[in-house]
């Protein structure tokens, strides 16, 4: 399969797991984790996936496997914390390196958004920063939720176009 392929492949599953993510912890936010979890892990294996095959099944057991994952790092999370309250662990303060690589990420970032049109970059920050839902923001801006959600995917889009070009450079 090939990236355009995989790329409408993706926006078509992209519903289907969002359900599943929120049908399994009952939370969009987890369920956006989720959706990205097993995008990515599709993605990983799109070279290997032919059209012949049930995408959406395989997408389906993909998402709930991400699921079960980040059911367990919440279960160690807590099982760490104890009863008698978090278990001193090393810092894991990031190095000089990091902090840095952290910074020029963010003003990539930044940069990256600031590239958009007005009413992308405000559909954008309203899903991204605020939280709100497609709904939520076609109701604030009268624009109809169809529109919404093709304008924010297509922002999406861009940014994340934005930053691999600069991460190959």
């Amino acid at each position: 399969m090939d990236r355009s392929t995989f790329e409408q492949t993706a926006a078509r599953l992209r519903p289907l797991i969002l359900r599943i993510g929120r049908d399994y912890f009952g939370s969009a936010d987890d369920a956006e984790d989720v959706a990205q979890e097993t995008l990515l892990r599709l993605w990983h294996y799109c070279r290997q996936l032919d059209e012949g095959r049930n995408i959406e099944a395989l997408a389906a057991r993909v998402a709930k496997c991400c699921c079960v994952d980040m059911q367990r790092r919440e279960h160690i999370q807590m099982v760490r914390e104890g009863d008698e309250g978090p278990v001193q662990m090393p810092s894991l303060a990031p190095s000089p390196h990091e902090e840095l690589e952290q910074k020029e990420g963010t003003a990539a970032l930044d940069e990256a958004i600031s590239q958009l049109k007005p009413r992308e970059r405000q559909l954008f920050e309203m899903r991204q920063q605020e939280g709100l839902s497609t709904e939520e923001i076609a109701q604030q801006t009268g624009i109809p939720k169809p529109s919404v959600q093709s304008m924010i995917a297509m922002a999406r889009k861009k940014v994340f176009d934005e930053m691999k070009r600069r991460m190959n450079r």
